[in-house]
């Protein structure tokens, strides 16, 4: 996945993960980015769907996120 295709709030949620080292929920994100709830479950879909990130808990209502391998092990 080339990294300029990811966007300013995509990255920032990485940013957030990486330093963490640890699985993030969407209220974390969303007081830490200030941005509402719908936004922040929008684009945590979207990253999950890259696989940059993958759920850590929960299967239908995915309460938190982990970094996917290839944000963890890059190319």
């Amino acid at each position: 996945m080339d990294q300029t295709s990811l966007s300013i709030v995509e990255k920032e949620m990485l940013r957030l993960a990486i330093r963490k080292e640890d699985a993030i929920s969407p209220i974390e994100v969303e007081k830490y980015l200030k941005l509402s709830d719908k936004t922040v479950k929008k684009v945590l879909t979207q990253l999950a769907d890259k696989k940059m990130l993958i759920p850590a808990s929960g299967v239908k209502r995915i309460r938190s996120y982990r970094l996917g391998d290839q944000v963890k092990h890059p190319v």
